[in-house]
C-alpha cells in the first residue's frame, strides 16, 4: 500500500509539473484541480439498474423520473409515479409498490437484511398510496389508501393499516401498528384524530392529478423531438397538389 501511494504521488507531481511548463502564466501555488475543470463526457447514472440476478419490474403507464434510481428486486405497479431524485433499493430484500402510487421527490425506500422479530424485512406498499417528498421508508408494510406526510420516517417492522395518514415530519417507531382511518403525527407518532370521508377521497383526487401531470413530464422526455407537433401545418407539409389546395379555398405562392 505504501508503494502504491508513493507511485500515485509521483504521478500526480509529474502531471502538475507538465501543466506548469505548458502554462507559464499559472502560479506555482495553483493546483491542477483548481485550474483545470473536471469534465465527465458520459453520465454514470443508471435510472433502472439490475443487481446480480435481481431485476426491477415496472408495469406500463408508470412514470420514472430520469434522475430517479431503482435498483435490484423492485416491483412498481401500473400508473404509479416515482418523482425526481427518489431512490428505491431492492438490494437486501424485495420492494413491492402497488398500482396508482406516488413516490415523492428525494424519497428513499430501502430494506434491512433481516429483522429481529423474524418478520420478512421487505417493503410492501399497496395501491393508492401517496408518499410525500423527502420521506424514508425502511422494511415496513403500508396498506392501500395511505398517506405519508412530508419528511416522515417509517421504520422497520412497522405497519400502516388501510386508509391511515401520517402527518409531516413524523417518525413511526420500529414495530408500531397504525390503525386504519386515523391520523397520527409526531416523533414518535401519536394518535391525533379519525379521518373524515372527504379526506380519504381527496387522496384519490390528488393521485389522479399527479398521474396526469406525470404524463406531461413523460411527454417531454420522448426520444425524438416533438416540436413539430406544436407547429401549424404548411402547404409543403401536407403534400397537396395545386388543385387540391385550391379546392380548400386557400391560395399559396411558391418561393424559390
Amino acid at each position: 500500500m505504501k508503494a502504491f501511494r508513493a507511485l500515485a504521488s509521483r504521478a500526480t507531481y509529474g502531471i502538475q509539473r507538465m501543466f506548469r511548463q505548458s502554462n507559464p502564466t499559472v502560479g506555482a501555488q495553483t493546483s491542477v484541480s483548481k485550474s483545470v475543470p473536471f469534465v465527465e463526457e458520459h453520465s454514470r447514472h443508471r435510472n433502472i439498474m439490475n443487481l446480480y440476478d435481481l431485476k426491477p419490474a415496472i408495469l406500463l403507464d408508470t412514470f420514472i423520473a430520469p434522475n430517479a434510481t431503482i435498483v435490484g428486486e423492485v416491483q412498481v405497479g401500473g400508473e404509479s409515479i416515482v418523482w425526481y431524485g427518489a431512490v428505491i433499493r431492492g438490494d437486501m430484500n424485495q420492494v413491492k409498490i402497488g398500482n396508482n402510487c406516488c413516490v415523492g421527490e428525494n424519497t428513499v425506500i430501502h430494506t434491512a437484511g433481516s429483522l429481529p422479530t423474524g418478520v420478512p424485512a421487505v417493503v410492501e406498499i399497496g395501491n393508492y398510496v401517496n408518499i410525500a417528498p423527502n420521506c424514508t421508508i425502511y422494511s415496513c408494510s403500508i396498506d392501500d389508501d395511505c398517506y405519508i406526510g412530508f419528511k416522515s420516517i417509517i421504520l422497520e417492522g412497522s405497519r400502516l393499516e388501510k386508509g391511515c395518514a401520517i402527518g409531516p415530519n413524523s417518525v413511526v417507531p420500529p414495530g408500531r401498528i397504525i390503525p386504519g382511518g386515523q391520523l397520527w403525527a409526531g416523533n414518535p407518532v401519536e394518535y391525533v384524530r379519525d379521518l373524515e370521508k372527504n379526506e380519504l377521497q381527496s387522496n384519490y383526487h390528488y393521485l389522479r392529478q399527479m398521474l396526469t401531470i406525470s404524463f406531461e413530464h413523460n411527454y417531454e422526455f420522448l426520444p425524438y423531438n416533438s416540436a413539430y407537433l406544436q407547429k401549424e401545418n404548411s402547404y409543403n407539409d401536407e403534400n397537396l397538389t395545386d388543385a387540391e389546395y385550391r379546392d380548400r379555398g386557400t391560395t399559396h405562392e411558391h418561393h424559390f
